[in-house]
C-alpha cells in the first residue's frame, strides 16, 4: 500500500510541475536591444535603393490618381485613394531595427 500511495503522490507532483511551467512565447529580451552594426549597414545599404523606389512608386500613383480621376469625373475616388494610400504610405526609411531577427516573421 505504502508503494502505491508513494507512486500516486510522485505523479501527482510530476503532474503539478509540468502544469505550472510556463513556456515562454518568444524572446522578449533581444526586442529592447538596440540593432547591431550588421543590421544598421544593412538598412543604410537597403536606403539607397529603397527611398528612391519608394519616392518613384509614390510619384507614380499620384499621376494614376490624377489620370483616374479625370477619365471617371471622380467617381473612383475611393479606389484611387486607396491606390495612392498604398504607394505613399507606409515607412519611408528603413531602419537596423527592421533588419533584427526579432522582426524577421
Amino acid at each position: 500500500m505504502t508503494w502505491r500511495r508513494f507512486l500516486s503522490s510522485l505523479l501527482t507532483m510530476l503532474l503539478m510541475a509540468a502544469t505550472s511551467l510556463e513556456a515562454p512565447a518568444a524572446d522578449l529580451g533581444s526586442a529592447n536591444q538596440p540593432p547591431s552594426g550588421g543590421a544598421t549597414a544593412a538598412a543604410t545599404a537597403s536606403n539607397i535603393v529603397y527611398v528612391p523606389g519608394k519616392a518613384i512608386v509614390c510619384g507614380t500613383s499620384g499621376v494614376l490618381w490624377f489620370a483616374a480621376m479625370l477619365l471617371t469625373f471622380g467617381a473612383l475616388y475611393q479606389e484611387s485613394a486607396d491606390f495612392v494610400r498604398g504607394g505613399c504610405g507606409g515607412r519611408w526609411v528603413l531602419t537596423g531595427q527592421d533588419f533584427t531577427s526579432a522582426n524577421a516573421n
